[in-house]
């Protein structure tokens, strides 16, 4: 009898414990769920400027009307893109040496003299190649982006070529990609390339329903670029 008023005793004296404990454990499991979470996908502001050569004056008194630029914008000679993506979009391509990161982007803008243009996110995508496609010897990075204009179709692409002779295969770590994987911003930014040509921007608008020739293309190496996590809006 006096051994069970004992343990009555005891149960009585730790129950409150107990059930402070309890409660102190259920409002911390409870804050970890309303807590903001640190996995939210990084992403990454990378930015270029320079200039290219103008089309000549004969040229720009034959391009078509509606090209979304002006005479005035591509006589200036200077442009520049802005490209925010997430840098932790898987890769969509089946091909063991090719990344395609689709839906990575979340902005692409091009600015040529005083007009700019934002493109549709949905037309934008990052591809990595690491010697794939069928040319072992060349790795690649493009960053690339379409708009539908009055008269025709835009193509914007941020363009780098490590580019050796045939018969090297670069696939793997024998090149300065070691995969597919989207490497990091600084390389998205500028990769190491045999030539400082093969880092280029190129503007293409083609007719409607395609055609062998552009009705305005834009290329150079002319660029200064950089590449940043991204900040707050």
């Amino acid at each position: 009898m006096q051994s069970n008023k004992k343990h009555e005793l005891l149960r009585t004296r730790y129950r409150p414990k107990v059930a402070c404990f309890l409660a102190t454990a259920a409002l911390v499991l409870t804050a970890s769920f309303a807590m903001p979470r640190n996995s939210v996908a990084a992403e990454v502001d990378l930015s270029g400027s320079g200039s290219f050569k103008p089309p000549s004056a004969e040229q720009l008194a034959t391009l078509p009307a509606g090209l979304g630029f002006s005479q005035a914008d591509l006589a200036f000679g200077a442009w520049s893109f802005s490209v925010r993506y997430d840098d932790s979009v898987p890769d969509a391509d089946p091909d063991p040496y090719v990344g395609r990161y689709v839906g990575a982007i979340r902005a692409f803008r091009l600015v040529v003299g005083s007009t700019t243009v934002d493109f549709p996110v949905d037309q934008a995508e990052i591809v990595v190649s690491d010697g794939g496609g069928g040319f072992p010897n060349r790795e690649s990075i493009r960053l690339e982006a379409k708009a539908n204009l009055s008269s025709g179709l835009l193509r914007l692409s941020w363009v780098q070529v490590n580019q050796q002779p045939q018969g090297t295969d670069l696939r793997g770590p024998a090149g300065v990609l070691a995969s597919d994987a989207l490497p990091a911003y600084a390389m998205v930014a500028n990769l190491a390339t045999a030539s400082p040509f093969d880092r280029y921007l190129e503007l293409r608008i083609d007719p409607p329903g395609g055609g062998s020739r552009p009705l305005l293309y834009l290329s150079s190496s002319k660029l200064s670029v950089t590449a940043s996590p991204a900040t707050a809006p």
